[in-house]
């Protein structure tokens, strides 16, 4: 099987199809483009995701928490509290070890999240770090923002620019190979872009302007984060490529790997769907964060990019393109 996410389709048939039923308590559970799990605890829920970072070399501490804080945020609720899975190949050194837990340690603290628990291994069924993080927050009410929640004709907006996570990710691991076409100034800003990774602020800033959905652009970039969010939805959608904004830096680490900045790891971004974009992108603007609307959804079920007059299929997302860098 190829590397990275399982297809939609493998995952349907494969893992979803395969689980037992829900209990009337879990409000959400898996599914396509459905990031986190909803379960009702007497006047509120409990919010819960589960991500590993194995496409990274470098980092990996602070990538991993920021990924699994940010999929709480994309339901519009701040994450409170993590826990933690390391596992080691024999080949590493304690001071990696603790590099990598320092590393977890400051972004947690730096997001308010308290790391709980987990588990530290030594395994030779791996031959670099794993890390895997459970992120959980809480709230009270319906105040949730279900992905699925999007309405034909909602504006598709997007916060930042295309590629963030993949971009750093490729400074850092590749760096040598990069150095070829991007000075050490520019890669040392391009690994910099981490600084910009959390989508807490926008997330929780999108539960106050009630929009309609919201999802994490992780594998499968922005393009790859749009077809989900339609699918969520039930819904077709249209994507303006040519609105996508992509950072100067990730233009160019794209161009030099060849690497679709589109289709990208886009950790960083956030997809909100709102039927009043003008007051977001404002909103937006006051925190300093840069939110464009790119594309709506539709009631016809095609999803399609649009670019330069001409219209095509928006395909499912496949395996990122961070894979094929060796």
């Amino acid at each position: 099987m190829k590397v990275g996410k399982l297809s939609h389709e493998d995952l349907q048939n494969l893992v979803l199809n395969k689980l037992p039923p829900l209990p009337a308590n879990v409000l959400q559970g898996p599914g396509i483009g459905l990031d986190c799990a909803s379960v009702r605890f007497n006047d509120g829920q409990v919010v819960l995701s589960c991500d590993p970072i194995t496409g990274a070399a470098s980092d990996i501490g602070r990538l991993c928490v920021h990924i699994a804080c940010n999929d709480i945020a994309a339901c519009g609720v701040r994450p409170s509290v993590l826990m933690l899975v390391l596992i080691a190949p024999p080949s590493c050194t304690p001071d990696q070890i603790v590099k990598i837990v320092e590393q977890a340690s400051d972004t947690a603290k730096s997001l308010n999240v308290a790391i709980v628990g987990g588990h530290t291994e030594i395994s030779d069924s791996v031959n670099r770090f794993v890390m895997v993080a459970t992120a959980i927050g809480f709230t009270y009410g319906d105040s949730v923002t279900n992905p699925g929640g999007g309405l034909a004709g909602d504006t598709i907006c997007m916060t930042k620019t295309a590629g963030i996570e993949g971009s750093v990710i490729f400074a850092r691991d590749h760096r040598e190979k990069l150095s070829q076409h991007l000075s050490e100034n520019q890669l040392d800003a391009a690994a910099a872009l981490i600084d910009s990774i959390s989508v807490i602020e926008e997330g929780t800033l999108g539960r106050r302007m009630n929009v309609h959905a919201m999802h994490d652009a992780t594998e499968g970039g922005i393009l790859g984060a749009c077809w989900e969010i339609a699918e969520a939805c039930g819904l077709g959608c249209v994507i303006d490529l040519d609105q996508i904004p992509v950072d100067q830096l990730t233009q160019q680490i794209c161009a030099a790997l060849g690497v679709d900045p589109y289709r990208l790891i886009s950790s960083g971004s956030l997809i909100l769907v709102t039927s009043e974009p003008d007051q977001l992108i404002d909103e937006m603007a006051q925190k300093g964060i840069l939110c464009t609307p790119i594309g709506r959804l539709t009631e016809c079920p095609e999803r399609l990019i649009h670019q330069l007059d001409v219209l095509q299929p928006l395909e499912p997302p496949g395996p990122d393109p961070l894979y094929k860098i060796d």
